[in-house]
């Protein structure tokens, strides 16, 4: 690690600069002294947010992270470059090498895309079951532990004495994931893996002007912004080009989902769960009044509304990627008003887009609804620490510091350059961001769903696309509720 901490100050005085001027950046005023008002020496406070004791060292001790290669640059950095999200990462791993004195090793491995998951996953086991010590931390797509923690592979973080989950660089609600005070995986600013993959909106602002579309922003700040209004916008903003009563990429498109995992942007943005507490007993509810309703809604919109458009892709699959980009491309050429997305689209898909064009949250329910709420894709990142680690405090201190460093640059620096400013085409949708990223949750049926049976995602696409809600729902009743209690019983049998 000596050339890398050789090279982190290349780039370090643009990130102090630039988070300086993102308000990130404590900044002292001069004070005059008077009798009415003296001056006081200032208090020396702890710059980290994390609550390691201060004198914590262990000696130059390797702590070493396997992650998943192709998307390996939203954790890791080779060496500064001078592009500040790269240099971020860098220095921040570099900081926290010298502030606890250990030596960070990344060890990458292909095991994003659908062909490859398996593979990576059965790595992971086979290392820990052979009693390999290979791996402090390993990076796991967010749904992928649930479908191990059964064989006893990763440890309980609760346990672990210097993780705190509360904290404000960990995701919020993973509290909500704790069962009989276990908890197996974690997942917050220690990667942009989530805040790069959380749903949003996008829209082509021209557009609005063709079609006189009302101003969305506007709509959003009067907590108008529902799934009946996106349904109405949507065919405001279409036509049936071809004239032949259908809508696909022939058409001008008031909505396009682009992406299957996108259509769970709803299940959090309408507050709807498959799983709820009831005297803090979880039990499943697929076909709770507000679900049915949602997913009637869901399908009249994707389903039946004029100017909408359902291709039914993933990004994560490889032999359909080459039309998941042409929607990208319909989308930038104004073919197309609006369009799910994820954070990160806008840097990966809209950058030389000419046309300016406007983010959004996923619609509310109804205007009753509290707030606009977001949830990230469940191919995001998360941390498992595997029992075969022979040093669980020192890496759960490492991921501690890691996750707190980064939250005051990494994430500031994406947020703030690659989105606000760099990409963002005016002030509000920079501020849309804001609502997107402060309210994104947990979804309990979501994360865990590989081990409960996949009763959640299989169920909600299936209900929305029959149109019968009610009847589906009532149809994986029994299966959801043997696969929870197998689910719990399985996590609660396992050793602390």
């Amino acid at each position: 690690m000596i050339m890398k901490k050789n090279q982190k100050w290349i780039g370090l005085i643009l990130l102090t600069a630039l988070l300086t001027s993102c308000g990130n950046t404590a900044v002292e005023t001069s004070q005059e002294s008077t009798a009415e008002n003296p001056v006081t020496e200032t208090e020396t406070t702890d710059p980290y947010l994390d609550d390691l004791p201060s004198d914590l060292t262990f000696g130059g001790k390797s702590v070493t992270f396997l992650y998943r290669e192709e998307v390996s640059a939203e954790f890791f950095a080779e060496g500064a470059n001078g592009e500040v999200v790269n240099d971020a990462i860098f220095n921040s791993i570099c900081d926290v090498e010298d502030r606890l004195n250990v030596d960070i090793g990344v060890v990458l491995r292909p095991g994003h895309y659908t062909d490859v998951r398996q593979d990576y996953k059965d790595h992971i086991k086979n290392t820990v079951i052979s009693g390999d010590a290979a791996y402090d931390w390993c990076d796991m797509m967010v749904a992928s532990p649930a479908g191990m923690m059964s064989l006893g592979i990763f440890m309980n973080l609760m346990e672990n004495p210097y993780i705190d989950i509360e904290k404000p660089y960990y995701m919020k609600g993973f509290s909500e994931l704790v069962i009989d005070g276990k908890l197996y995986e974690i997942s917050g600013d220690a990667s942009l893996g989530y805040l790069k993959c959380t749903d949003m909106l996008y829209f082509n602002q021209q557009l609005a002007e063709n079609y006189h579309i009302p101003n969305l922003y506007s709509l959003v700040d009067e907590g108008k912004w529902t799934l009946d209004k996106m349904q109405e916008i949507a065919e405001m903003a279409s036509q049936d080009v071809d004239n032949n009563g259908k809508y696909n990429l022939e058409d001008q498109l008031g909505f396009v989902m682009h992406d299957n995992n996108h259509l769970f942007g709803f299940v959090a943005s309408t507050k709807i769960s498959c799983y709820n507490k009831v005297n803090d007993v979880m039990q499943f509810q697929g076909g709770s009044d507000l679900n049915i309703s949602v997913m009637e809604k869901l399908h009249t919109l994707l389903y039946e509304a004029a100017g909408v458009y359902f291709p039914g892709i993933t990004s994560a699959q490889p032999d359909m990627q080459e039309k998941y980009y042409s929607i990208a491309d319909h989308f930038k050429a104004g073919h197309i008003f609006m369009m799910s997305a994820e954070f990160d689209d806008v840097v990966v898909l809209l950058r030389d887009m000419e046309d300016p064009y406007g983010i959004l949250p996923f619609p509310k329910y109804d205007e009753t609804q509290d707030a606009y709420y977001s949830m990230s894709r469940s191919t995001h990142n998360c941390f498992v620490m595997p029992v075969t680690s022979k040093q669980p405090e020192i890496a759960g201190a490492v991921l501690e510091a890691l996750s707190s460093a980064k939250y005051e640059t990494v994430s500031p620096a994406y947020f703030e350059v690659a989105l606000k400013t760099k990409y963002s085409h005016d002030s509000d949708s920079a501020r849309m961001y804001d609502i997107i990223h402060n309210n994104v949750i947990i979804n309990f049926g979501y994360v865990y769903h590989t081990g409960l049976g996949s009763v959640w995602p299989v169920m909600f696409p299936e209900a929305i696309k029959k149109g019968t809600p009610a009847s589906v729902a009532a149809s994986y009743q029994q299966k959801g509720e043997n696969m929870l209690e197998q689910f719990i019983t399985d996590i609660t049998a396992l050793e602390s």
